[in-house]
């Protein structure tokens, strides 16, 4: 009897222990962006997927089918037909920090499947969760189907280790039909939003990193089996947009072509992407204000991740090296290749978050590898130090470069439709278009961080019928009761009843 109660203590224990691991994984993304996600704002799709998704149902949909991503317009169309007003984007954000807390706790027992240690299974799971691509999810509305198109990957890259595990031992029966799932898993993923759909790489490159026991020729040839898995998923979700395209279901985009011109591509690759993914937790900025910091931490990355190349070659062997260093320059490429394939060459966060957690993968077991001889005490201290500023650094980053700069715009057009008076009258109101000049942060990356929404010809009119709509939901066809105008200059020779400058945006500028 006392064997027993002995046993049910310990699996007691280690239930509480797997129930608080999970919670903390939960919580990371939840606590960390927590102040954005309900601070009230939106960003300039929002507004318009909106009013689509209640006035032109079907719309949002095929707009994102034009660019080969169906599912991932029709999850957008049902989640924002169900968002009532701005303030009620709060509950996507909400998702997507749990969409990302559920990726991290899968990243977190997947390697531990596959051989890695508790902590450094563990540190790569709390890190994803921060990295600036997890951070433009978290702050995006529209970014919560990237986290899940992720999981939809990882759950692919399982289903064939499951597959080629089972084809070994219980027939190819069983086989065949864990294939099938793996390549809807993948297809649907792809569908969704390809950049992400590569992410499968990520376990791919944490089983690499510490399985040693296969030969050269034997992991030459389990790497081929996935990567050609993938390539073909890819193909066959291309070849079933050719089919919907060809049979007018869905209208194509001209943004879908293939690049032509791969000189210039791997330019741009090695002096935009590249960067951005190496840098991990240092952003980008338009104006190069901290490029010496952001070019600095990407030198430290590189230099780091070529040190644990080089340990693991004197370790383990020259056939490890290899196996460790192709590994490090392939797969992250590899893990680019939607945006390398296609002709646009747009680099942003929110396209390298299998890229970024490829070059994390290996970053994780490169300093775990170099602080082999330190003893536990030392280590989980450089753990604490790196998770604490990743930490800050990507709550400061969603709050005060998505969330604050966005809300201010939100609030002058909120306090234009407020002195909008709609009885007995047709109101003219007209909106002074923000220029770049007129950012309120010091950083700025793109359409990502600190950027600006109405530095548009479409987005203030979206707002200000978005702001319209949440203030007076009773009175259908509310646009008709007013008319609406927009420029860069107010025009001296009319008369307009409410004036909203959004040139007063510069007023609320903070050295961030």
């Amino acid at each position: 009897m006392g064997h027993v109660g002995v046993a049910v203590e310990r699996s007691s224990a280690a239930g509480l222990r797997a129930w608080m691991l999970t919670a903390l994984l939960f919580l990371v993304p939840l606590v960390t962006y927590w102040p954005a996600t309900f601070h009230d704002f939106g960003l300039r799709d929002d507004y318009s997927n909106l009013r689509e998704a209640h006035e032109e149902p079907g719309k949002v949909l095929k707009f994102c089918a034009s660019h080969a991503r169906p599912v991932y317009g029709w999850l957008l169309q049902a989640t924002y037909g169900q968002t009532g007003t701005v303030q009620d984007l709060q509950w996507m954000r909400f998702a997507a920090s749990l969409l990302l807390g559920a990726l991290s706790l899968v990243s977190f027992r997947g390697l531990r499947a596959l051989g890695w240690s508790f902590s450094t299974s563990l540190c790569f799971a709390v890190l994803l969760a921060l990295i600036p691509s997890a951070q433009v999810i978290a702050g995006w509305a529209i970014g919560w189907p990237y986290a899940a198109t992720a999981l939809l990957a990882v759950g692919g890259f399982f289903t064939v280790e499951g597959a080629l595990t089972v084809g070994m031992s219980a027939g190819p029966g069983r086989a065949v039909g864990q294939w099938m799932v793996a390549l809807g898993l993948m297809v649907a993923s792809a569908l969704i939003y390809q950049p992400s759909a590569l992410f499968y790489v990520v376990p791919l490159a944490g089983a690499l990193i510490v399985q040693r026991h296969r030969t050269l020729a034997q992991t030459a040839r389990w790497t081929g089996i996935h990567l050609g898995f993938v390539v073909g998923s890819l193909a066959l979700a291309y070849c079933v947009m050719t089919v919907l395209y060809a049979t007018g279901i869905f209208v194509k985009s001209g943004r879908i072509a293939f690049e032509q011109h791969w000189g210039e591509k791997i330019a741009w690759f090695v002096q935009e992407t590249l960067p951005n993914a190496l840098s991990l937790f240092v952003l980008n900025d338009n104006n190069h204000r901290d490029h010496a910091l952001y070019f600095g931490c990407a030198a430290i990355v590189g230099a780091l991740l070529l040190a644990g190349a080089y340990v693991e070659w004197r370790r383990y062997g020259h056939s490890r090296g290899i196996v460790w260093l192709t590994a490090l320059l392939g797969l992250p490429v590899f893990a680019c290749a939607v945006s390398l394939v296609a002709s646009e060459r747009y680099a942003t966060y929110r396209t390298i978050l299998a890229m970024t957690a490829v070059l994390l993968c290996f970053l994780v077991a490169s300093i775990r590898a170099l602080t082999e001889s330190w003893g536990p005490g030392g280590r989980r201290m450089l753990a604490t130090i790196i998770v604490s500023i990743a930490f800050f650094t990507a709550q400061h980053h969603v709050y005060a470069l998505i969330a604050v700069p966005q809300g201010n715009e939100w609030q002058l057009i909120m306090a234009g439709a407020k002195h909008v008076h709609l009885q007995g009258s047709h109101p003219r109101i007209f909106a002074v278009a923000s220029t770049p000049a007129d950012i309120s942060t010091a950083t700025i990356y793109h359409d990502e961080f600190g950027s600006l929404s109405s530095n548009s010809e479409w987005v203030p009119k979206e707002m200000f019928k978005r702001a319209m709509h949440d203030l007076h939901p009773e009175i259908a066809n509310l646009d008709a009761r007013y008319d609406f105008y927009s420029g860069p200059k107010l025009p001296v020779d009319h008369r307009f009843d409410v004036i909203i400058d959004l040139h007063r945006l510069r007023q609320f500028y903070t050295d961030n």
